[in-house]
């Protein structure tokens, strides 16, 4: 089920995608990723994951540190997206000391950052394969 996860994490790892906003390539850990599909976007009903809003998710054994978006500045539920993917990170990984989940504005979110699966699910077609 989460083999897209894993794939992706393993090519950016490898140095498939371009520089992130903080001038570090991207990096999605799977299984904080994982714990992310549960982070609903309350307007859509999707997960911020499946809707392209994690930029950056990285693990040690001192802190997780998540870079998300949203889809516009003007969110009134930004802050309660924060909080719910902190408290769900907290509770999955309760011995991390420290958890820092980040709001950033660059790059921009585009609808070509969501998933197929998260097409499928607003009623969307998925994009077709090359």
């Amino acid at each position: 089920m989460l083999s897209w996860l894993r794939d992706r994490a393993t090519r950016q790892a490898a140095g498939g995608q371009a520089a992130g906003p903080y001038g570090c390539r991207d990096v999605l850990d799977p299984d904080v990723l994982d714990c992310l599909l549960d982070v609903l976007d309350p307007e859509v009903g999707v997960s911020v994951v499946h809707l392209g809003l994690v930029y950056r998710a990285v693990r040690s054994p001192e802190r997780i540190d998540i870079d998300l978006t949203l889809t516009t500045r003007t969110c009134p539920l930004g802050g309660m997206i924060v909080d719910d993917a902190r408290d769900r990170l907290g509770r999955r990984f309760n011995d991390c000391p420290a958890i820092l989940v980040r709001l950033v504005w660059s790059p921009a979110w585009t609808p070509d950052r969501i998933t197929d699966l998260g097409l499928a699910l607003l009623g969307h077609p998925t994009r077709a394969l090359p």
